[in-house]
């Protein structure tokens, strides 16, 4: 039997396609406040946003009779036709945001319009009106949604952990905050302000603040037609695609198109990892499709290869400049804290003083709601299961055979030649072994970092001078899920705060140069293999393999043996981490077949 589903159920259905978790939720009501012309935005969250989300801004505010109508769905000021499909200039336009998250949440508004005398207060409960009432208020709007997903728990079952979530919502709020850097954006999670910017338009001094990885090694400025931003030299690159945010008219976006753009742009010059890229592209609103996600997070170009080929020669105007060229012999560090160390206590005091001026000035500006503007006590983050054992590692990774190899005899072998700067020739009692240097070398990498990985009980090797590793806001807040690993590797690493980490001992099987970049690349991908320990550890390992001896290096008489005996005492001596195999043997039997001497 077919039949018309009730209101109710009907938007459960609606609401999930458009709020997946709390971070969609944010989404949709910090887009409401830039459209509504808000010169200040205040985000918080509780529990990742599962128990409470609230949204602030100083923006226009909705009169008191349509305060109501703003809930029901497909109810937009944005648009009025067919036609203003084709000519959307708003970040919001479906009329479904707050008809949605109200669906799913007890909800609060509170909201007023700068011409009115008072402000109206509606409370709804999974989408049905409970209260509406006029109250005194400031100009803007703030909603608050608490309980998310309460009435649909086969949603709320599928969220993440509170620090992945909080992660999500405090990077989404970070993306936006540099898009518009004309508004004064503050972040809350658990009661602690995260980061607050100026709102005074400097776009190159938010990016520095609040992704410091990104601009650790200076950025170059891209402006060319419709198409202005930052991106990174050639010579610094990142280990993941979250140093690139790309907005088309001011909308956040992810587009393959953009991408294939910005790595043509660089012509090659990239030799690994992905360069970082803050990019602006203004296109006609007709020229574009933002009406294809129910999230509004793709969009579609009309003129797809137009675009691609723009963003190519902007970049490449950037990048083939005295001032693209990578800097030589500069250490691709961060720089240090600008606070030496004997002064870490007084510079505490000082942010608990700024956080308690922070504090203050958010109770003044929601003074006017009600017992809801109280803070509740951070919540002690979720630490992550145990990482597999090594063990249980090896039997499910491409890198290691299941079974163990046999043995080989290396004591035996007798230098015989060295050829093309890169294989090394090695002589058996009728066998001759020709050995591939770089791959050897990446061997003896990967296992010492595995070595050490597993030694839980690795004592770290003091460093002379310690060094910081600056991560963004959202890297920090689950910090909890990282910080550990890095402990059982071998670091001494703790929390310097102001998103800044010290490191004081290094692994032993590392170098100083090596220990930085990898303790920076593994923070840059905390969270890219959602959630699994192993594939972010293994991935980040694969690439430090690159620091092994190249094809063409000469090595000395010393330093081959020298890499001969490291490579007898592997595990698994026969291939690289990728599967290549490090030597290859031939026979005297093959050999006199070739010469037809049998």
């Amino acid at each position: 039997m077919i039949k018309v589903l009730d209101s109710f159920v009907a938007d459960k259905i609606a609401a999930g396609e458009v709020i997946e978790r709390p971070v969609s939720a944010v989404k949709e009501l910090v887009e409401n406040s830039i459209d509504a012309g808000a010169g200040s935005i205040i985000v918080e969250i509780r529990k990742g946003g599962k128990s409470y989300i609230r949204v602030t801004d100083d923006g226009c505010g909705i009169s008191f009779d349509e305060a109501e109508t703003a809930f029901l769905r497909h109810a937009t000021s944005k648009i009025s036709g067919i036609a203003d499909l084709d000519n959307i200039v708003s970040l919001g336009f479906r009329g479904e945001a707050l008809a949605s998250i109200s669906a799913v949440s007890r909800m609060t508004m509170v909201t007023r319009r700068e011409e009115d005398m008072s402000g109206v207060k509606l409370v709804l409960h999974g989408g049905r009106l409970v209260s509406k009432e006029r109250t005194g208020c400031n100009k803007g709007t703030t909603v608050i949604a608490e309980d998310l997903f309460y009435n649909t728990p086969a949603r709320r079952k599928f969220m993440k952990t509170d620090a992945r979530e909080a992660s999500a919502v405090t990077e989404l709020i970070q993306q936006y905050a540099v898009c518009y850097a004309d508004i004064r954006f503050m972040m809350i999670s658990n009661g602690m302000t995260l980061f607050t910017t100026n709102g005074d338009g400097d776009t190159h001094a938010v990016i520095r603040s609040l992704y410091p990885s990104i601009a650790r090694n200076g950025l170059l400025p891209v402006d060319y037609e419709n198409i202005k931003g930052f991106i990174s030299d050639p010579g610094s690159t990142l280990s993941t695609r979250k140093g690139q945010l790309f907005f088309v008219n001011g909308r956040l976006v992810s587009s393959a198109v953009i991408e294939k753009g910005l790595e043509e742009g660089y012509q090659g010059r990239i030799f690994s990892g992905f360069p970082a890229a803050v990019l602006f592209i203004e296109a006609e609103p007709c020229d574009i499709d933002v009406n294809i996600h129910p999230g509004k997070q793709e969009i579609r170009f009309l003129r797809q290869d137009m675009v691609r080929s723009g963003i190519a020669e902007a970049v490449s105007r950037a990048v083939m400049t005295g001032s693209g060229v990578p800097k030589g012999f500069v250490k691709n560090v961060e720089s240090a804290p600008e606070m030496p160390l004997n002064t870490v206590e007084p510079q505490i005091e000082s942010v608990h003083q700024k956080e308690e001026t922070e504090q203050t000035s958010i109770r003044e500006f929601l003074k006017s709601l009600d017992s809801r503007t109280s803070y509740e006590e951070p919540e002690t983050p979720e630490i992550p299961e145990a990482t597999a054992s090594f063990a249980a590692e090896k039997a499910e990774t491409s890198y290691v055979p299941v079974s163990a190899p046999a043995p080989f005899d290396f004591a035996d072998l007798v230098l015989k030649g060295y050829v093309f700067n890169t294989y090394i020739i090695m002589q058996g009692s009728d066998e001759l072994f020709i050995f591939d240097q770089h791959a050897a070398h990446e061997r003896i990498f990967y296992e010492k970092f595995m070595r050490g990985y597993n030694n839980s009980a690795h004592s770290p090797q003091p460093v002379l001078t310690a060094f910081t590793i600056s991560v963004s806001n959202d890297v920090y807040s689950m910090s909890g899920e990282w910080l550990g690993d890095l402990i059982r590797m071998g670091f001494d690493i703790e929390d310097f705060g102001n998103c800044t980490f010290i490191v004081r001992g290094i692994p032993p099987y590392m170098s100083i140069d090596e220990a930085e970049g990898f303790a920076r690349g593994f923070a840059e991908a905390a969270g890219e293999a959602g959630g699994s320990n192993k594939v972010v550890i293994d991935k980040l390992i694969t690439k430090s393999c690159k620091s092994a001896v190249k094809a063409h290096d000469v090595l000395s008489e010393k330093e081959i043996t020298d890499l001969m005996s490291e490579l007898a005492k592997c595990d698994n001596p026969y291939s690289c981490p990728h599967g290549r195999p490090t030597f290859i043997r031939i026979s005297n039997y093959d050999i006199e077949r070739s010469f037809r001497r049998k």
